[in-house]
């Protein structure tokens, strides 16, 4: 289960240097001084990468640009743990000894040779747990009219009372020979997110095109400290298996997110959207970073597999 989670870790990091690009966080149309750019998502059970440039103009022909002579300090839990120069032209860079932990706090500084301090915090959360998930064959209609066969899932889970939660579903088609090892389909895949948990809300959005997809991104606010079904439906052609060699599976994953993160990804989401759109003003990232942009933002995560959908 570790091997299979740092998988999908590495996943949302290199998913994240590729909507987290530099030149989308803060638009640049006159050559401003360049900003530090610092990035970590700690997570249970993965080893803690951080990544630090130079943001570049919008105009740049680069995407970020090395810092020199940096200085780092990670700190856990109130504890120094680490400190060193960030190498040169390393776009992440990782501590094999600091293993992240459900609960733990981390504090990142950057000292840059002038002296500015830049940094951010975050708490790793707890993971909530799916407590089942029930499946069964069902139809669905598409705005064209089609009717298309659908394995509809519903997740169990319980919400923590007293606090507002953020909550992110990824679901996962995988192939394994019969002797399980793994072959070369593997595949995030889009799923038709049936729940109201997903509607967009005016309050959480500045954007006004609903038909976005926030890659299953939601909150707790119609079930804030209750048990909750949360449901979806994966696309037929996910679920049949005719292969004599190939064993299938679908693992969902629930994750729980800090809003910082959650904050991020739906920002980023929005950004891109809103480049299609040259009418209206350009949104900027989400950042928590002082004297910097990027984020740093703790999640966890939840899985469960359906063998053979």
């Amino acid at each position: 289960m570790k091997i299979l989670k740092n998988k999908y870790i590495l996943l949302f990091l290199l998913t994240m240097i590729t909507i987290g690009c530099e030149k989308r966080l803060e638009y640049q149309i006159t050559n401003q001084a360049p900003k530090v750019v610092m990035y970590a998502f700690p997570m249970p059970d993965s080893t803690l990468s951080v990544h630090a440039s130079y943001s570049t103009n919008i105009l740049s022909s680069s995407n970020s640009k090395s810092i020199e002579d940096l200085k780092y300090n990670i700190t856990v839990n109130d504890a120094d743990v680490y400190s060193g120069t960030y190498p040169t032209n390393q776009i992440w860079h990782s501590e094999p000894a600091l293993v992240g932990q459900s609960g733990n706090s981390y504090q990142l500084e950057y000292e840059l040779p002038n002296g500015t301090i830049i940094s951010s915090q975050t708490t790793v959360p707890h993971p909530i747990k799916i407590l089942n998930i029930d499946t069964t064959r069902s139809t669905y209609t598409t705005s064209d009219g089609i009717i298309e066969n659908m394995l509809r899932c519903t997740l169990e889970i319980k919400d923590p009372e007293a606090t507002k939660n953020y909550y992110q579903i990824r679901v996962d088609y995988e192939e394994t020979t019969l002797t399980g090892t793994p072959s070369s389909r593997t595949q995030t895949i889009p799923f038709i997110k049936e729940d109201k948990v997903f509607l967009v809300r005016n309050d959480e959005s500045s954007v006004l095109l609903t038909e976005i997809d926030l890659q299953g991104t939601f909150t707790d606010y119609l079930f804030n400290g209750k048990s909750y079904g949360i449901k979806l439906l994966i696309p037929q052609k996910y679920l049949g298996n005719t292969s004599p060699t190939l064993s299938t599976k679908l693992v969902v994953h629930l994750y729980t997110l800090t809003p910082e993160y959650y904050h991020f990804i739906r920002s980023s989401i929005e950004e891109t959207a809103f480049k299609d759109y040259p009418v209206f003003e350009p949104l900027n990232l989400f950042s928590n970073i002082n004297n910097g942009i990027g984020v740093v933002a703790g999640l966890s995560v939840d899985t469960v597999v359906v063998e053979k959908p």
